[in-house]
């Protein structure tokens, strides 16, 4: 089962937020010339970067790190969302609709969400 249908069947929010938790330790600390690199984020309660290309195939890559194990578990969970995807399908992309379909947007607070909406509408202009 994949993190996105475990978090879809998990029995409460303890169990989802392990999850997330958990599949932020997929991303890994950046070194200082990948940080200098990526874009900060304004706005969010914790530090974030990312960065986000278009690949040769008009493909998106993410890439992304917070300094909160909690951001890192969202973002790591957008990454799966978006990487790989063509980029007219992830100018479609609803961030809000896909966290609520895991089960996790109702729980996220109002600035985590809106420093996440800001990543997705750099996720929108990717690619044009």
């Amino acid at each position: 089962m994949n993190l996105q249908e475990q978090l879809k069947n998990a029995k409460n929010w303890e169990e989802r937020y392990r999850l997330i938790i958990q599949a932020g330790k997929n991303i890994t600390k950046p070194t200082e010339q990948e940080l200098a690199e990526m874009q900060p984020l304004s706005g969010c309660e914790a530090q974030v970067w990312f960065k986000i290309s278009q690949n040769s195939d008009r493909t998106l890559h993410f890439q992304a790190y917070s300094d909160a194990r909690i951001i890192n578990g969202l973002l790591w969970i957008l990454s799966l969302a978006v990487n790989g995807k063509p980029t007219e399908q992830c100018r479609r992309f609803d961030l809000t609709a896909y966290y609520a379909e895991l089960g996790i947007a109702q729980r996220l607070t109002s600035t985590r969400l809106n420093g996440l909406k800001q990543i997705e509408g750099f996720i929108h202009q990717a690619g044009n």
